[in-house]
């Protein structure tokens, strides 16, 4: 669940110790920011400002509470034009490239669909039956699509009023991004930041930053020593689901069909823009076995490990985790 309150702690620090951590409690997960080579006043200063920013994203792009996101759905809805936030017009013209790079695999205007199959909410597994299928052919029928929205500076209109955004996809993506700025501003040493198991390194100095890519139904797939900015990103079929009559469905659709997907378990994606990682791991766990090393071409990513239901590991091994 995406929970409203923040909470953030200095751990294991002493007043000479330059090394400190804070978790925050957004997006529906624990957000930890680790800091290396910076003292303790700066980063009680960075833990506050960073603090503010997940916060506030974390009102304005909710799926499914009232915000900034969901008075935009609503307006889009009824036929109406809204100006929108900074934030959300990043997202939507970010979107509408995404998708047409990744032939619609990554398609954040299905919002509808999503809260039709039940995963609009924050207690998995879901028990309820899955939707009838003429439900869900009425739905694709004018086919929502980021393409259909039209932005003008920040008033955004819709073609298409079956559009609904639900930008779970690759909101944590700019999340971790905006943390980093917030760091760089503030000449923070070295910095780390974990939302729910997808990281992006900030900044490197001394040391290289260890990150563990999990692997299928629990445990460690693989460490990654990781020497400059980088983003590590992980989308599965299984993390969140829908269990109806002894038959599993995963939480993550594919916009062509408007049912989940079975075909590719879990994406890592190693790339240094964390928007590209977070949508990227999303897209290809959609793209299938047929179209993902495609779809990751497409969008240049630097690496990635693809597991298929069977269990089979594909890399692209292009030496994204090395310093160079």
């Amino acid at each position: 669940m995406l929970v409203v309150t923040l909470a953030a702690m200095l751990a294991g620090c002493t007043p000479a110790g330059t090394d400190h951590r804070a978790v925050f409690a957004v997006f529906g997960t624990e957000v930890e920011l680790q800091l290396r080579e910076t003292n303790r006043e700066q980063a009680q200063v960075a833990f506050t400002e960073v603090g503010a920013v997940l916060r506030d994203l974390h009102r304005e792009l909710h799926p499914w509470e009232d915000g900034e996101l969901m008075s935009l759905n609503r307006a889009l809805d009824a036929g109406e034009a809204y100006e929108t936030s900074p934030n959300i017009v990043a997202l939507i013209t970010g979107s509408q490239s995404l998708e047409k790079t990744t032939e619609g695999a990554f398609n954040p205007a299905i919002g509808t669909l999503v809260n039709l199959w039940g995963f609009h909410t924050s207690s998995y597994p879901i028990t309820a039956p899955p939707p009838a299928p003429d439900q869900l052919d009425k739905l694709l029928e004018p086919f929502p699509s980021t393409l259909d929205l039209s932005v003008d500076g920040l008033e955004v209109r819709s073609a298409n009023p079956a559009v609904r955004l639900d930008f779970s996809g690759i909101a944590k993506g700019l999340a971790v991004r905006r943390v980093c700025e917030v760091l760089a501003g503030l000449e923070i040493g070295a910095a780390m930041v974990n939302a729910g198991g997808d990281v992006l390194v900030c900044s490197v100095r001394d040391r290289p930053w260890r990150v563990a890519i999990r692997a299928p139904g629990g445990g460690v797939l693989e460490t990654l020593e990781i020497e400059r900015p980088l983003a590590v990103f992980t989308s599965g079929n299984y993390y969140r689901f829908g269990e109806f009559d002894g038959e599993r469905y995963a939480h993550i659709l594919d916009p062509a069909t408007g049912r989940p997907v079975d075909e590719i378990m879990q994406v890592t994606v190693i790339d240094p823009d964390p928007i590209v990682a977070d949508a990227g791991a999303t897209a290809l766990v959609v793209a299938g076995t047929d179209r993902w090393r495609r779809i990751a071409e497409a969008l240049e990513i630097e690496d990635g490990i693809v597991i298929d239901l069977n269990g089979s590991v594909s890399r692209l091994d292009k030496g994204a985790v090395t310093g160079r």
